[in-house]
Parts: structure tokens; sequence; C-alpha cells
């Protein structure tokens, strides 16, 4: 009973830190900013949903005392809820077929990180305060408001530029940074526990990585939305639609390194592959995405040509 208690205290209090560690400008405090919510997901991952709860309102409460109390709830959606949706996600299973217990995939898992952020967007979006520029405006004025602070030395069509890029796909950059750090701390917590022998389920099959059908659809309402859609709607529509894409991108990754690796000399390969993913993300991310959805309607199509009485190889 006590390490039920003491445990999830002890993972919020971790994750606090953490998080603080970025907001108070340590040294290398994006980097330990990045790994918050591994404590949470440890705990969620080794204890159960409730204990990732537990974990992520000490930290929310450790947080809001240091650092102020707007901070709590931004601990919250950055830490928190990623590790709420992994943990419930990830011990979800169902009896299979030959009496054995299926466990939730990881592509599973993906997709309702996706759909998170997406929904966590929409209330940010819902929370910002009116600008005559709509929601676009808002962030193009944060945008420059953030070059004035950074002081960065930039000419007018320079900081034009600057502006028009970040400020057209900021939304989705955010969203996309949001799924990875939570993907990157899942897959981490789940080895570390797997390691130590305190792991509630087996290791995922990470390079048997496939999407739920769900995901397409949205993507494509999204974009549709965003194409004709006007001001914030397209705009917001527009954002959500290229964050949608970011597990195909996944998908694609996961089909390039399969590939690599059945290949003589692969570990050349794969670190090449992962260092071009770290150097230019955006650009290998659309590719990846492109790639990923080939994938995805291929897998389809032979699922369809095996129920309709063929075979799957």
């Amino acid at each position: 009973m006590t390490g039920r208690i003491g445990l999830p205290l002890a993972a919020g209090l971790t994750a606090s830190l953490l998080f603080l560690s970025m907001t108070r400008g340590m040294p290398n405090g994006t980097l330990l900013g990045f790994f918050a919510s591994l404590p949470l997901m440890m705990a969620g991952l080794g204890l159960g949903q409730a204990a990732a709860l537990g974990a992520a309102v000490v930290g929310a409460i450790a947080v809001g005392l240091v650092q102020g109390g707007s901070f709590g709830p931004t601990f919250l959606a950055m830490a928190g809820l990623p590790a709420l949706v992994v943990a419930n996600r990830a011990l979800s299973s169902r009896p299979g077929a030959d009496g054995s217990r299926e466990w939730s995939a990881p592509g599973d898992v993906l997709g309702w990180l996706t759909l998170a952020t997406m929904a966590l967007c929409l209330v940010v979006v819902a929370l910002l305060p009116h600008h005559p520029g709509g929601v676009h405006g808002w962030v193009d004025q944060s945008v420059s408001h953030t070059l004035d602070v950074l002081g960065e030395p930039l000419s007018p069509a320079e900081r034009r530029t600057a502006i028009e890029v970040l400020g057209t796909a900021l939304p989705a950059m955010a969203m996309s940074v949001w799924v990875v750090m939570a993907a990157v701390n899942a897959v981490v917590a789940q080895a570390v526990l797997a390691a130590t022998g305190h792991n509630r389920r087996p290791p995922p099959a990470y390079g048997a990585l496939d999407l739920p059908d769900w995901l397409l659809p949205v993507a494509v309402a999204m974009a549709a939305a965003g194409l004709v859609g006007q001001g914030s709607l397209g705009y917001v529509a527009g954002n959500l639609a290229a964050a949608a894409l970011l597990p195909f991108a996944f998908l694609g990754v996961a089909t390039v390194h399969r590939a690599l690796a059945a290949r003589p000399g692969a570990r050349l390969g794969l670190v090449a592959l992962y260092g071009f993913l770290v150097l230019g993300f955006v650009w290998v991310m659309l590719p990846a995405a492109g790639l990923g959805l080939v994938k995805f309607l291929q897998t389809r199509l032979r699922r369809r040509a095996a129920s309709g009485g063929g075979k799957e190889e």
C-alpha cells in the first residue's frame, strides 16, 4: 500500500522537477523538460491508470506552487495528458481467438495520442482572446513577439518570411512535437519497466506498426475542412490535418526501418535513417507520411482481398 502511494508521489515530484528545469531556464532544461512525462508514464504503465493520474496531479500541484498557478494546467497538458492516454490505451486488452490476451497495439496508442493533441489544440483555440485577424492573426502576433524577445537580427524581409512560415504551421508543429515527445517517453518507459521486470504488459512489437482504420477518415475530414473553410476554421482545420498525418509518417519510417533491417549492413543504414530524421525532421517526415499512406492503403487492400476468399501473404 505504501508503495502504491509513495511511487506515484515520487513520480509526480520527479516529473515536476524535469518540467521546472525547462520553465526556469536551467542548463539542459529543454532536454530535461522533454522527458517530464517519463516518470508519469512509468507510474501508469507499471502501476495502472490511477497511479498515472495521481502522479500527474502531484506534479501539477508542485509546479503550480513553485512556478505559479497557471503553470499547473500547462504541466497537465504537456506531461500529464500524454501519460494518461498512454496508460489508458497501452494497458487495454481483450481475449484473443486462442484464449490468450491481446494487448492494444502501438498504432492504436499513437492514434489516440494524435486525437488527444488535436483535442488539446481545440481547447487552446477556444480559450484564446479575440483577435481581429482570428486565430492566424493571434499566432502571427505571438511569433512576432517571440522574435522581439529573442532579439534575432533579422532583416525586414527575413522577419516577414519567418512570421509567415511559423505563423502558418506553428499549431501543427506544436502538436507534432507533443506526439513525438509522448511516443518517445512511452517507448522509454516501457523499455525500462520491461528491463526491470515491472511491466504490466509484454513489450509491444513496434516493428509491426499499423494504424487504426479510423485515422485516415479523420485526416481527410480535417483536410477537406481546411480547404473549404474560411478564416480561423480553415486555418485550424488545416493544422489539424497536418497533425493527423504524423502517425502515417511514423508508419513510413517503420516501413523503411524494416526494409533496411533485412539487408546486409543494416546498422549503417539505420544510423543514416535516424540521423536524417533528427537533422531534417520536416523534410524527412513529409515523404515518410506519403510512404506511410501508401503502406496503410496497401494493407487495407490486402485485407479486403483476403476476406474475399484470397489469402494474405
